[in-house]
């Protein structure tokens, strides 16, 4: 029993001087909480992705339409269409009941008629703007309703529900029997290991963040252990106060960063970030994660405090630390990197089930945590060795050599968080070549060109009307016929214009009846046909497993190079009605609208005037079509980057609290040294050089192990490793950036440091 109550005098004596041992102690432990919170206000927002994804995943699979048949049940005749209105993609949905027990999509109380509506929240935003009364002739029907955001996937979800003309034929829609379907929750090999690298690469560096939070101070601390030693305190009970002292800042952090997440969670709902929104009611993070953090950040903290008395031996008269002369050990810190190396040199894959994600964590994991535990040796054997310099410089590497400790753990985050963005950017650039992402083309080019597709009996009809839309320029029409180039389906699309409308398209000139353009980006060698050669000229029918052949055309030798334009999408040849073989009557017709470009909305008008109609628009720069794979690709790496982001801003902000704790804990030092008529430039270059060359080392180390890390990771996909060394070169650019902006942030405590009245002690 006595023994309890020595813990709870212990502990009771922590508390007291954690909150209660003065100024000098509550700026420690406010500094302390800070720190802590930033990182719980992270891991809480982490912890709520799963349940986003999942209430997104839902919502979106319960509206889907599901044409299996339902005996009994009278289908729905439903037509799904889009339009965009000034970059925004607006969901179309047209519906008409074929009887009373019709099914209806989620949140939809009845069917509406043809001249209603019922619409998402943002939709009706639009809708209700009069700055967007350009969309309105698309949309006369009359609003019923606004959909519950509980039914709606996105906050910005442009989405309507309108009823079907009557005089829609039954063979234009699809027979929906319900609305809902399971989707799909597994992910390729490649993709798992993404969003594994990532989870790693992000959270990581939060863990160490609150593992520096917590060695706040750590000279006074051990100062203050000391004192106690002096009153008659024994060994094994300065370090429990130690641990009750530093639980106190982790447990105030963890409230700390749990209120800051209720005061954000909020606003989530109204922010969009690389085009993503969520609603707040899905920023739940889950039960068993925030029991997991609840206990593995005081855990974390307090590990971490007694691990940083381990070379320090408290004694009534003073603090004896064995950091120097001795050098810090440097095995076991290989031992991890080369553990980590290992794992992932481990040849498993998906077909070892969980023991293939537990060695990706791991490896990840021990290899991006080797960074912050190397650097300081790093930064030890380097900074012994300089010499000479500026006074500045000298007071920098002098400073580095009694105590690098503390300079490589304020940049030890930002080096880990470098280390894990640059392993991210090579493995999602490397995967990206074997996703073939079609290439995209900037918006708002030079020559604004819109396309509409129409069949060959209504040209005529649409090429009148887009003339006489406001804003256009001219029109030009193309044709197009497909050459199989191989037997196992490769092909070659011809298109064939009259000479004016080449010219007007391509910008080619002295255009004759017979010529045949060749792009520039299109090799024949690389494509696998050969100019002089007889291609076969096909004909794809639906459901067909093989082609239909309509002819056979020769590929001239003599081809005009043309240039690529960024206002056209087309990719094949391009011939004139006197050098190509006939097109297929019942083909489309391509017709290319160009646009004024000084007239913004010119595309809206065109879209309003074939909203209705059987044709499609689109405008070249509004950005390609991506199948599912690619879906998920892109899907996958927007939400990296935005993590990217956070952890980013997490390692800015605890780099700025790690460093005024670093100038308020040597207020004394810094004061004397102004007082003996050292300059306060010279003093902040010194601080600066105490940053600049942790930093420089820490780039050094992070660069080796991210790209270490993204080549074992892309070895366990089989995949080649491709590395931006642009990108690399701008990431190590915004750290260094980032330690340059921390001590300018810094330089009005610096001025309050080197005052005379911080000579004053307590």
């Amino acid at each position: 029993m006595s023994g309890l109550r020595a813990w709870r005098g212990d502990l009771a004596i922590g508390v007291r001087l954690a909150v209660g041992g003065g100024r000098t102690a509550l700026a420690r432990f406010v500094l302390s909480a800070i720190g802590v919170g930033i990182a719980v206000l992270v891991l809480l927002t982490a912890a709520s992705v799963g349940t986003i994804s999942a209430n997104r995943d839902a919502r979106q699979d319960a509206k889907q339409p599901d044409p299996t048949e339902v005996v009994g049940v009278a289908p729905t005749l439903h037509w799904h269409d889009s339009t965009e209105f000034r970059g925004k993609n607006i969901q179309v949905q047209r519906m008409r009941a074929t009887g009373e027990n019709s099914p209806l999509p989620p949140g939809v109380p009845r069917m509406p008629a043809a001249d209603e509506m019922y619409v998402s929240p943002a939709m009706a935003d639009l809708l209700a703007d009069p700055a967007n009364a350009l969309v309105k002739p698309r949309f006369p029907q009359r609003v019923i309703g606004v959909l519950d955001p509980s039914v709606v996937v996105d906050p910005g979800d442009l989405t309507v529900y309108t009823g079907l003309h009557p005089d829609t034929a039954s063979a234009e829609g699809t027979r929906v029997y319900k609305f809902g379907i399971t989707g799909s929750t597994e992910l390729e090999p490649i993709f798992l290991l993404m969003l594994l690298l990532g989870v790693v690469a992000l959270l990581v560096p939060v863990f160490i963040f609150v593992a520096s939070s917590t060695r706040i101070a750590g000279a006074e601390r051990d100062r203050r252990l000391s004192a106690l030693r002096l009153v008659g305190a024994g060994g094994q009970q300065v370090r429990r106060i130690a641990a009750a002292e530093t639980l106190v800042s982790a447990l105030a952090g963890l409230v700390l960063g749990g209120l800051l997440f209720l005061l954000v969670r909020p606003v989530v709902s109204s922010l969009r970030i690389m085009g993503v929104g969520v609603w707040t009611s899905d920023v739940v993070p889950s039960p068993w994660l925030v029991a997991v953090i609840a206990v593995a950040v005081p855990v974390l903290s307090v590990v971490t405090a007694q691990f940083a008395l381990r070379r320090t031996i408290i004694e009534p008269l003073g603090v004896v630390r064995f950091s120097k002369p001795v050098r810090r050990r440097v095995w076991w810190r290989l031992v991890m990197v080369a553990a980590g190396t290992a794992l992932l040199l481990w040849h498993g894959g998906a077909d070892d089930g969980e023991l293939w994600v537990y060695s990706i964590v791991a490896g990840a994991t021990l290899m991006l945590v080797g960074v912050p535990v190397l650097l300081p040796v790093v930064v030890e054997r380097t900074v012994a060795r300089l010499r000479g310099g500026a006074p500045s410089w000298q007071l920098a590497v002098r400073r580095l050599q009694l105590d690098s400790g503390t300079s490589a753990r304020v940049v030890g985050g930002i080096a880990v968080v470098l280390a894990g963005a640059i392993a991210l950017q090579a493995v999602l650039l490397s995967v990206s070549q074997s996703v073939e992402l079609p290439e995209e083309v900037e918006a708002g080019a030079e020559r604004p060109v819109a396309q509409v597709w129409a069949d060959p009996d209504q040209a005529e009809g649409v090429v009148a009307t887009a003339n006489g839309t406001d804003g256009v320029l001219w029109t030009a029409q193309f044709r197009s016929v497909t050459l199989q180039i191989s037997a196992d389906g490769n092909s070659l699309p011809v298109y064939i214009a009259s000479c004016g409308d080449i010219e007007r398209v391509y910008g080619v000139v002295d255009c004759a009846d017979g010529d045949v353009f060749q792009p520039g980006t299109l090799d024949p060698a690389q494509y696998g046909f050969t100019p002089g050669a007889a291609l076969p000229v096909v004909k794809w029918e639906t459901g067909a497993d093989t082609p239909t052949r309509l002819g056979e055309w020769t590929v001239p030798t003599e081809m005009r190079p043309m240039a690529s334009t960024a206002s056209n999408t087309r990719f094949g040849l391009v011939a004139t009605p006197g050098a190509a073989p006939a097109p297929d009557p019942d083909s489309g017709v391509s017709i290319d609208v160009g646009l004024d470009a000084a007239k913004p909305d010119a595309i809206e008008l065109l879209r309003n005037a074939f909203f209705n109609g059987p044709v499609s628009i689109y405008l070249n720069g509004g950005g390609p079509d991506y199948n599912e794979q690619q879906e998920t690709f892109l899907t996958i790496r927007k939400a990296l980057l935005i993590g990217s982001v956070f952890t980013l801003m997490l390692a800015g902000v605890s780099l700025l609290v790690l460093a005024v704790e670093h100038i308020r804990e040597r207020r004394r030092p810094l004061a004397v040294l102004a007082a003996s008529g050292v300059p306060t430039g010279a003093i902040a270059r010194s601080l600066l050089w105490q940053i600049a060359v942790p930093i420089g080392l820490g780039v050094v180390v992070a660069v080796a192990t991210g790209i270490a890390l993204g080549s074992l990771v892309m070895r366990l996909a089989t995949d080649p490793l491709v590395v931006d060394w642009a990108g690399v070169g701008l990431l190590t650019g915004a750290a260094a950036l980032l330690g340059v902006l921390v001590c300018l942030v810094t330089l009005p405590f610096l001025r309050s440091a080197t005052r005379v009245e911080s000579l004053r002690t307590e």
